[in-house]
C-alpha cells in the first residue's frame, strides 16, 4: 500500500529550486549543448568540478562587502562544505592544484550552481551556467576574444537583440582612491553602484560632503552611456588608473570592431560584478524583458595568486534559465514516433524491434509498443502520448 500523500510535504521543493519536466528539460539540455558546441569552435575544452567544495575555498570569491550567499553544510568530520555558487573559483583551484601542461588554457563548462539570494522572476537559487575561462593571456586581444565568444554564442542560439554593458574596475578604483573615506563608507558606495541605485548614490555623496564639482563629475562619469568618441575625450581628461582603464576599454572595442561585433557594446562605467576578484574589464549582458543580466564576466588577474600561480585570466558565464526566458518559446525536441504492429498481420516481435532500431539509427525518436493493436487503438494511444503514429504492417506489405 502506498503511504505517500501527494498533498503533503512530499511534493514540496526548497524555495528557489525547480523541477524540469518534458519538454522544458530537453530544451534546456539542447540550449546548453548548442552553446558548448559553439564555444568549442574557438578551441575551448570542457571540464567539470564537484558540486561540493570546501567552504574556505569558495569563500575566496565572495564579495567581502555583501552577504554570504553560499549554501553551507557540515561534513561528518566537522569541516565546512559549500555548494559552488559559480565556476570561476573551482576552476582556479584546479589550475592551482592539478591542471596539466602550461598556460594558456582555454576552458569551458556547462554546470549547475547554487546561490542563496532573493527569489524573483529570472533569479533562482539553483541554476545552470555555460561559461569559459581563458587562463594565462592578457591584453585587449584576450579580453576581446572572450567578449566576441559571448556575443557569437548568443547569436548562434537565435538571440540578436541584446546589449553588452562594458566597464572597467580601474575606473571605480580610481574614484575610490580619490576619496579619503573609511572602508564601510567605500563599501556602501560600491554597493550602490553595483545595484545601480543612483538616487541613493546621490544622497550618499551629499551626506559625505562632496562639493558640487566632485559630485557632478562622479555622477556624470558613472551614469552617462559613452561612445567611442566620448572615450577618446575622457582619456585626455583623466590620468593615472582611470586613464589606463579607459584606454584598455578603447583598445578592446577596436579589436571587437575588427570582429564586426562592436555594435553590441555600450560603454557604461557603472558596470560592476558582485565578486571581489575582478581587476580589469568587466561586462554584463542585457536583453529586453529581463530585469537582470543574462550573462557577464571580466578580467581577474589576481585570483590565481590565491591558489599558488600568478596567471592573468578572463572569462564569462551565461545564465541558462534567463536565456530560456529571453528566447522565443519553442520546443527543441523532435516529436516521437509511436511504432505499433498491425494485429491483423501477426507481426513477430523481432521484426518490430529491428524496425525500431533501424529508425533510431536514422536519428528518429521511436516509442515501441510490442503489443499489437488495431489501427483505432493505435491512433488513440498516439494521441494520448502526443506522438506521430507509424502503424507497421510488415516488411512485405510495405515493399521492404
Amino acid at each position: 500500500m502506498c503511504l505517500l500523500n501527494g498533498n503533503g510535504n512530499n511534493c514540496k521543493i526548497p524555495a528557489g529550486m525547480r523541477d524540469w519536466l518534458p519538454p522544458e528539460a530537453g530544451e534546456k539540455r539542447a540550449l546548453i549543448n548548442s552553446l558548448l558546441k559553439n564555444i568549442a569552435l574557438w578551441g575551448y575544452q570542457e571540464l567539470s568540478t564537484p558540486l561540493l567544495e570546501y567552504y574556505q575555498v569558495l569563500s575566496k570569491g565572495e564579495a567581502t562587502s555583501g552577504p554570504d550567499n553560499l549554501y553551507k553544510l557540515i561534513e561528518r568530520d566537522g569541516s565546512i562544505l559549500a555548494l559552488r555558487p559559480e565556476m570561476t573559483i573551482p576552476i582556479a583551484r584546479i589550475i592551482g592544484c592539478k591542471m596539466p601542461g602550461n598556460p594558456p588554457w582555454r576552458l569551458m563548462y556547462g554546470e549547475e550552481v547554487f546561490r542563496y539570494e532573493l527569489v524573483q522572476a529570472g533569479r533562482q537559487r539553483g541554476f545552470s551556467q555555460v561559461g569559459v575561462e581563458l587562463i594565462g593571456e592578457k591584453g585587449p586581444e584576450a579580453d576581446s576574444e572572450v567578449l566576441a565568444m559571448a556575443i557569437s554564442s548568443l547569436k548562434c542560439i537565435g538571440l540578436d537583440k541584446f546589449t553588452v554593458s562594458l566597464g572597467h574596475m580601474g575606473v571605480l578604483n580610481g574614484l575610490l582612491d580619490s576619496l579619503s573615506w573609511e572602508k564601510p563608507l567605500l563599501d556602501e558606495l560600491r554597493n550602490l553602484i553595483l545595484e545601480k541605485d543612483f538616487v541613493g548614490l546621490h544622497q550618499l555623496l551629499d551626506s559625505a560632503g562632496l562639493d558640487d564639482y566632485q559630485k557632478v563629475g562622479m555622477l556624470d562619469l558613472l551614469t552617462q552611456p559613452l561612445s567611442a568618441t566620448d572615450l577618446k575625450e575622457l582619456i585626455s581628461r583623466f590620468s593615472g588608473e582611470i586613464q589606463a582603464a579607459l584606454l584598455e576599454i578603447s583598445n578592446v572595442i577596436e579589436v571587437l570592431d575588427i570582429y564586426g561585433l562592436s555594435k553590441y557594446i555600450q560603454v557604461d562605467l557603472s558596470t560592476l560584478r558582485s565578486q571581489d576578484y575582478y581587476t580589469g574589464m568587466v561586462f554584463e549582458i542585457y536583453t529586453a524583458g529581463i530585469g537582470y543580466p543574462i550573462g557577464g564576466g571580466g578580467r581577474y588577474d589576481n585570483l590565481l595568486c590565491q591558489f599558488g600561480h600568478d596567471y592573468p585570466a578572463t572569462g564569462f558565464a551565461l545564465g541558462i534559465e534567463r536565456l530560456l526566458l529571453s528566447l522565443p518559446q519553442k520546443s527543441g525536441q523532435m516529436k516521437p514516433i509511436l511504432l505499433v504492429g498491425d494485429i491483423t498481420k501477426d507481426i513477430e516481435r523481432p521484426e518490430l524491434i529491428n524496425k525500431a532500431n533501424s529508425l533510431r539509427t536514422e536519428g528518429k525518436p521511436i516509442i515501441l509498443e510490442l503489443k499489437q493493436l488495431t489501427k483505432e487503438q493505435a491512433e488513440k494511444l498516439a494521441i494520448e502520448i502526443e506522438a506521430d503514429l507509424l502503424f507497421w504492417q510488415g516488411r512485405k506489405e510495405n515493399g521492404e
